[in-house]
């Protein structure tokens, strides 16, 4: 079986280089996949000359570029994509999502931009206004689905419903029967959180094919004992930076305390392994990559700040969910939990 992705170029903090990098790489890699490959036409000068000194014919064959009069910017407001960037590379890569010629679609550009022109372009599933930004995050035991991450910051009820409804039901997707789903909150007792946290959890507590543990605290996301945790975009950000920000000062001391000493560098001689395969499994980088749950469409979303290797997992995990088939099953799945 033969793959098919568009990637949006443009919009990330370290330029296109990076994105062309990336491609380069996974095409090299996996002779089954053919990237449609957006950027804006001010880039061709550099691209065409890279593309011509290309040795491999047939991995050529396999990359498409397509050369646009627009790009979004980190400073573009959602309205202003919306009304005013209909061609760009964002727009162009997401129309050829919604017109069938690829699977997946992958961006490391505005977020807020990137969710208004999926929900005009691809369209949102029934009864859900607002699509939320999804990832896996590694834990004890299981990856855990956090929802939402950044695209919605002020959500009520009734979108924090629509979250853990969006999160089970990929969740079933992938093969869990009965997801278990928690709250993000202050505290675990009925009566802590706001009045809009609080009667989202009695939303959420009715939705059927689902067990809903009630609300968790920060300190339990990383137990491993949860399939899908909830909340605002705004309280799930600040969750998914904190923990980037500590897992990177806690390599660093590690570093520092073996490379301080004699004693030090002589022990990492022997855990040297160990601790960089720990790095490696906990790094953010090796789990670039959210989901746009919500929209009629497999589209990914990778780090404002992605470098080459940060945006090639973006795609890899694109790739693998394609791969899955999870995408076209979640419409039937939530038509199933809505009857």
């Amino acid at each position: 079986m033969t793959f098919t992705l568009a990637v949006d170029a443009m919009g990330g903090d370290l330029g296109p280089r990076v994105t062309f990098q990336a491609t380069q790489q996974i095409l090299a890699e996996r002779s089954d996949l053919s990237i449609h490959f957006y950027i804006s036409s001010s880039e061709s000068s550099w691209l065409d000359a890279e593309m011509d000194t290309w040795s491999s014919l047939e991995i050529k064959s396999r990359l498409h570029i397509h050369y646009c009069e627009q790009s979004v910017e980190m400073t573009d407001k959602p309205s202003h994509a919306l009304r005013r960037k209909q061609k760009s590379s964002m727009a162009l890569a997401l129309k050829s999502l919604a017109d069938g010629k690829v699977q997946a679609c992958v961006s490391c550009g505005n977020s807020g931009a990137l969710l208004a022109l999926s929900r005009y372009i691809l369209s949102t599933f029934i009864d859900i206004d607002r699509p939320a930004m999804a990832r896996d995050v590694p834990t004890a035991k299981k990856p855990l689905l956090m929802l939402d991450l950044g695209a919605n910051i002020d959500v009520g009820a009734d979108g924090l419903y629509q979250f853990a409804v969006l999160g089970a039901a990929w969740r079933k997707a992938q093969g869990t029967e009965v997801p278990s789903l928690g709250l993000l909150n202050v505290g675990k007792e009925a009566s802590k959180g706001t009045e809009e946290i609080r009667l989202a959890g009695q939303l959420i507590s009715e939705i059927a094919g689902i067990d809903y543990v009630g609300f968790v605290e920060a300190d339990e996301l990383y137990k491993g004992e949860l399939d899908v945790v909830v909340c605002d975009g705004f309280h799930g950000n600040i969750a998914l930076k904190t923990s980037e920000g500590l897992l990177s000062f806690v390599s660093q001391q590690f570093d520092l305390m073996l490379s301080s000493n004699l004693s030090g560098r002589i022990l990492s001689f022997f855990t040297n392994p160990i601790v960089e395969r720990f790095k490696r499994q906990l790094n953010p980088v090796t789990h670039s990559g959210a989901l746009l749950l919500g929209v009629d469409g497999l589209v990914v979303k990778g780090h404002g700040n992605s470098d080459q290797e940060a945006f090639y997992q973006a795609i890899c995990y694109a790739l693998a969910q394609a791969e899955s088939g999870s995408s076209s099953k979640i419409a039937d799945i939530l038509d199933d939990m809505a009857s």
